[in-house]
């Protein structure tokens, strides 16, 4: 493996371990073993973020600019909404969205009851940000997606950790998909959660005919993050169980 391979797994596999670990901080309630979404606070921190990510993109210019942001926004701010059209076209074609779309929709499913998948559809929205912050040349696009991370992956990273026999199998699931699945997003997105963007008009991203590589290798490292997490999590449980 080449040194630019290397970095990839090194970056994903770090990145998905610290984010996991990190996250069990967060205070939980719980009802029959399932997180109880505080929807209050969610909506609130939702919002937050997309004031936050609006008032950046007053200030984008040159080619962070030409990738016009505000639509995907939009479009994450109807599914918070819960608007039904907007969900469902989201649900027929998801490889059209980039990932802060798919996090938002695992959000709505994982409110409606239906745990699993918005667990396929958030580690998989958080697959393919890693994968794209891999290509970006701006290295601190790797903190604004682990940032992404945390404002929609609260609940859903909580309920994981509960139980991660369930995490295993999405996790084989999710790599199974990004493995055959044909991204119709511009990976390019990634920049805007970069230091770069504030202050720069051209993005520094690796060769397109890299892309592969990069998605390939960071397959790898998530997968080897995900394992170490799981193994984590399985003693952690064994020790509260007493086994």
């Amino acid at each position: 493996m080449n040194k630019s391979g290397s970095r990839f797994v090194l970056l994903s596999a770090i990145s998905c371990m610290v984010w996991a670990l990190l996250s069990g901080c967060v205070t939980q309630t719980y009802r029959n073993g399932i997180p109880v979404a505080e929807e209050d606070n969610e909506a609130a921190k939702s919002k937050e973020a997309f004031r936050e990510i609006s008032r950046v993109i007053n200030s984008y210019k040159g080619e962070y600019a030409d990738l016009h942001f505000e639509k995907t926004e939009k479009i994450m701010q109807e599914i918070a909404d819960g608007d039904v059209d907007t969900i469902k076209e989201v649900m027929n074609d998801p490889d059209r969205f980039a990932p802060p779309v798919l996090m938002s929709y695992a959000v709505q499913v994982f409110r409606s009851g239906n745990y699993e998948t918005a667990m396929f559809w958030y580690y998989t929205a958080q697959l393919r940000a890693r994968s794209d912050a891999n290509k970006s040349l701006d290295r601190t696009t790797h903190q604004g997606v682990t940032e992404l991370s945390k404002v929609y992956g609260t609940d859903i990273g909580n309920f994981a950790k509960l139980n991660p026999e369930k995490l295993e199998i999405t996790m084989k699931q999710v790599l199974e998909w990004d493995k055959s699945a044909i991204r119709k997003y511009n990976p390019k997105w990634v920049a805007v959660l970069g230091s770069e963007a504030k202050v720069g008009t051209k993005i520094r991203f690796i060769p397109e005919e890299q892309y592969a590589i990069a998605d390939s290798e960071t397959r790898r490292g998530w997968e080897q993050g995900f394992q170490a997490v799981l193994k984590k999590l399985k003693e952690q449980r064994d020790e509260r169980d007493g086994k």
